[in-house]
């Protein structure tokens, strides 16, 4: 996998991880109503959600890491590619879908696919 490729996993990783856990911990914070636009009476009905969510965006923030490690300290680099190119796949579909389910989150649907598209164009690209 190419290091441009690499860096934008990285980054979305990286992205993906915190963004689990504000869902997890700040879902109901007001602070971020524009991200999650839960209103204060809604915390209590979408905490299981967004506690759930939010542990799937860590996961696959934490499988683009494990991909990244095999790609630079394994003998098999192609399974990381793998597992990265899955991740970021994923989340380009998610995006969409997050824009397919609620068009108000249109920005976060593309903060949410833009990288990982990049991730998967590049590596054809570059590859």
């Amino acid at each position: 996998m190419n290091l441009l490729s690499q860096i934008l996993a990285g980054s979305t990783g990286l992205a993906l991880i915190t963004v689990g856990i504000l869902e997890i911990f700040f879902h109901g914070d007001q602070r971020f109503y524009r991200i999650f636009l839960i209103r204060p009476e809604d915390v209590r009905a979408v905490r299981m959600w967004a506690m759930n969510v939010g542990a799937y965006n860590i996961t696959f923030g934490l499988g683009i890491a494990v991909g990244l490690w095999l790609v630079n300290f394994s003998s098999s680099p192609a399974s990381g590619s793998a597992i990265i190119i899955f991740c970021c796949a994923c989340h380009v579909f998610l995006g969409f879908w997050l824009w397919v389910t609620e068009k108000r989150l249109l920005v976060s649907a593309i903060g949410q696919s833009f990288f990982p598209a990049l991730v998967i164009v590049f590596y054809v690209l570059l590859h």
